[in-house]
């Protein structure tokens, strides 16, 4: 009989694919445990009030916003880091001297901001303008509220452009 394989089994190249399938496998699950190890769970929100009762709130401050047929208008200047924000429909019994801007990231919870804008002077349509302020203006993708403390609240999501339109999220007849 004669033997024509003379290499040993390591020096063969089926083995070692073989092998590498299940080894692949076992260092992508490693890298996925470093990774879990090394970030936060930022996703949920937790409040010392419970999560319920914040998004109750939250609902609630929609709901009103909703009713009142409040929209809001921001403009971004990314050269001054200028925030303008119009409220362009709705009746406001009365109109707030501060605002807070919101901006959550979709991913990070450390990169969330909370920015206050000032009341400034009306617009030439007599719509009621607050003004704010970056320290550095963010770039990707954003979640934005605008909101009265937890009277009424407006959002959207905001990409970088210029100008963004805010409603409430819970609007029936959504126009995003």
């Amino acid at each position: 009989m004669l033997r024509e394989d003379t290499k040993p089994w390591y020096r063969q190249f089926w083995p070692w694919f073989i092998i590498a399938l299940p080894a692949s496998s076992v260092v992508a699950g490693l890298t996925t445990v470093w990774i879990s190890l090394q970030t936060s769970d930022s996703l949920v929100v937790k409040s010392d009030d419970g999560m319920q009762v914040v998004a109750a709130r939250r609902i609630s401050a929609e709901h009103l916003a909703n009713e009142l047929g409040l929209s809001a208008s921001l403009e971004f200047n990314r050269d001054t880091g200028t925030i303008a924000a119009v409220m362009r429909t709705g009746d406001l019994e009365t109109i707030p001297a501060t605002l807070e801007l919101e901006l959550t990231h979709p991913a990070f919870a450390e990169r969330d901001q909370l920015l206050t804008l000032n009341q400034a002077l009306p617009d030439t349509a007599g719509n009621p303008v607050w003004v704010g302020h970056f320290v550095t203006v963010p770039a990707g993708r954003w979640y934005v509220a605008l909101k009265s403390g937890d009277d009424w609240r407006v959002a959207g999501e905001w990409q970088g452009e210029s100008q963004l339109t805010l409603r409430p999220a819970n609007r029936p007849d959504d126009e995003h």
